[in-house]
């Protein structure tokens, strides 16, 4: 029987706790992180535990945090003189100041852990990100343990013939990380709690990046330094993306969010309240999701530790928790759009805890402008422009928004007889608007034909 290999296959440790497996996305653009800081956010660092076997990594981390803080700061500020807007505050808080420091003040915790806790998925991080949408927090985790490539032999058989491939699984070697590992994960942590996505880049050109032979274009992209990468740096793409953000202000005078960070609606509970060993039912709302529409759910404790995390898209529209969650408790269920930047979250709780919802903090009072539409309806029309929507599923998305009160379209005083087709001029402005050709108003235009002639039913 002959041997065949097929190749080598590299798995790129991911740094952010969302970890799925994305559809063919657009190269050289930012995802979208619905995190948002309200103010020039203060930033604690807290000490990690002692580490006999490292008597001075504590030390270390802490050190390499502020020199990230003040990375971030310098080119942020970056020729802005003695007038700098964009103000960070780092609070180190070592062992013996733990128990009595005033966390309220903190907009942005960091913990420091060697791993990870085992779980059943075999996450690997060098560092995650877990946000709180009804506080407004956000708590990183940095893993200090070292990782290294591992390969490994996968056999298999099929028709007679023998197929082997390598593949690497990288593994924590239990020593702690080089400096330049994590420098480039402290960055590129802090840069998600300030509301940065992976930037994503070619295979071809990522690959290059892995083995030295390019610098990254930005310090979020998603791949680990230790596999290759030697030289890595805050860039100028990543202070654009702040700045397209929050303005030129700085974070204490931020312009109202343009893109992303609005709440959908799209998650519920069967019940607030579960006892322990009860079933845990989380409802997600998909009539929306197209066949390439995807999203993020992770779910966190109060101390915004994360218990789980997974992908859904439009199959699975009912979702059973697992059996992680043995103590009595609040809990958050937390959805993410990575493509357009939406949220939404649930809370519930185990035992005998009362909830008290609250909405998310807001940058700026709330606008209601003529025209509303959720950012990721762009996708959708395109998608349906192109055939990769049905006209049913694409209609019916449309007046779900409508009838929820989500998408607002003004009311047309024009009166047109009924008909259940769909002219090819509508389907051909939803093209040109999700290709940013023509305005709101004129894909509004198409809608309001749609309703005007019953095809969406407004009731």
């Amino acid at each position: 029987m002959d041997k065949k290999i097929l190749g080598v296959i590299f798995i790129i440790v991911s740094s952010l706790v969302i970890i799925p497996t994305y559809p063919a996305l657009a190269t050289g653009q930012f995802l979208q992180m619905p995190i948002r800081v309200q103010h020039g956010p203060t930033i604690c660092a807290i000490a990690p535990q002692a580490n006999t076997k490292f008597p001075a990594v504590g030390k270390q981390l802490l050190d390499e945090t502020e020199y990230a803080v003040l990375d971030w700061k310098i080119k942020l500020n970056q020729g802005l003189g003695r007038h700098p807007v964009w103000n960070i505050n780092l609070e180190k808080i070592p062992l013996g100041q733990q128990s009595g420091f005033n966390y309220t003040k903190c907009d942005i915790t960091i913990h420091y852990l060697p791993e990870p806790e085992k779980s059943s998925n075999g996450f690997i991080a060098t560092g995650i990100t877990i946000p709180n949408f009804e506080t407004g927090k956000t708590n990183i985790e940095i893993y200090y343990s070292d990782i290294q490539p591992n390969w490994e032999k996968v056999e298999w058989t099929k028709n007679n013939q023998m197929y082997y491939i390598y593949v690497d699984k990288p593994h924590y070697t239990g020593l702690v990380a080089t400096s330049t590992q994590l420098d480039s994960t402290i960055r590129h942590e802090i840069g998600h709690s300030f509301g940065l996505s992976h930037y994503i880049v070619p295979y071809g050109e990522l690959q290059n990046i892995v083995n030295g032979l390019e610098d990254m274009p930005s310090i979020m992209i998603d791949t680990v330094t230790i596999l290759g990468v030697k030289h890595y740096d805050i860039t100028s793409l990543d202070v654009a993306e702040i700045k397209s953000i929050y303005g030129d202000g700085g974070f204490d005078n931020q312009i109202p969010s343009k893109f992303g960070y609005q709440r959908v609606h799209q998650l519920s509970m069967n019940k607030q309240t579960y006892q322990l060993d009860e079933r845990i039912v989380l409802n997600i709302n998909t009539n929306t999701f197209g066949e390439k529409s995807f999203a993020e759910i992770l779910t966190i404790d109060s101390n915004s530790h994360l218990i789980e995390n997974f992908g859904v898209s439009k199959s699975n529209s009912t979702v059973s928790l697992g059996d992680k969650y043995k103590n009595d408790g609040t809990y958050w269920a937390e959805l993410i759009n990575p493509i357009t930047g939406d949220f939404d979250f649930v809370k519930f709780a185990i035992g005998s805890q009362s909830l008290q919802i609250s909405n998310p903090p807001q940058t700026s009072p709330p606008v209601k402008p003529t025209i509303q539409i959720p950012n990721w309806v762009r996708s959708n029309a395109g998608w349906w422009a192109k055939g990769g929507m049905a006209d049913d599923d694409f209609i019916k998305g449309i007046q779900y928004l409508i009838q929820q009160g989500i998408m607002k379209i003004p009311q047309s005083q024009s009166s047109v007889s009924q008909t259940n087709q769909i002219p090819k001029w509508v389907k051909n402005n939803a093209g040109w608007w999700a290709d940013g050709t023509i305005s709101d108003n004129d894909f509004v235009h198409g809608i309001q034909y749609l309703t005007n002639n019953g095809i969406i039913k407004l009731r």
